[in-house]
């Protein structure tokens, strides 16, 4: 297992001067970074892209493709990376973000993690990032963003992914 602690990576502006990221990491399939959002702003465009999108610290709501989204401490909200999307943050909010190219060859679930083997785990509380995690590695978190291999994960029939749809997470 290898750990990343966001206080080592430096700020990097954002691609449109919006705001700040951490890259965590970052390969040919997928993306993990922190963000720092302190004003409103629209987030840059990425054709071709699945995010993921989780509020560490703070308050904001999400316009996305005209529609508000509450992305509180309990969301994880998944759209496309093309859609127009605005930030209204409530003072400062680190977020984190998770980008995949379409189709993603990962998902993204949050809330407590129990301990199992993950691509990666993102300690909400600590923004501590820990990749290739086997069962037992860590001990369970209250808060964390769980990155997995897509074909790890089943989706109820008569659900999907959908664009731009905001999914609660688990508070037990």
């Amino acid at each position: 297992m290898r750990t990343v602690r966001h206080d080592d990576v430096p700020d990097q502006p954002w691609r449109n001067g919006g705001g700040t990221t951490r890259e965590l990491h970052r390969d040919e399939r997928w993306r993990l970074s922190v963000a720092t959002i302190s004003a409103d702003g629209p987030f840059s465009t990425f054709p071709g892209v699945t995010r993921w999108f989780a509020v560490a610290r703070g308050e904001l709501v999400l316009d996305l493709d005209g529609a508000p989204q509450d992305v509180g401490p309990r969301a994880v909200l998944v759209f496309d990376g093309e859609l127009p999307v605005v930030a209204h943050p409530e003072g400062e909010v680190l977020a984190v973000n998770v980008m995949a190219t379409s189709p993603p060859g990962i998902t993204v679930v949050g809330g407590r993690y129990a301990g199992g083997s993950a691509v990666a785990v993102v300690d909400l509380d600590t923004l501590q990032a820990h990749f290739e995690v086997a069962r037992g590695d860590l001990p369970a978190l209250e808060r964390a963003v769980v990155i997995l291999e897509a074909s790890d994960v089943a989706v109820p029939r008569g659900r999907s992914r959908s664009r731009g749809s905001v999914h609660r997470l688990a508070t037990d």
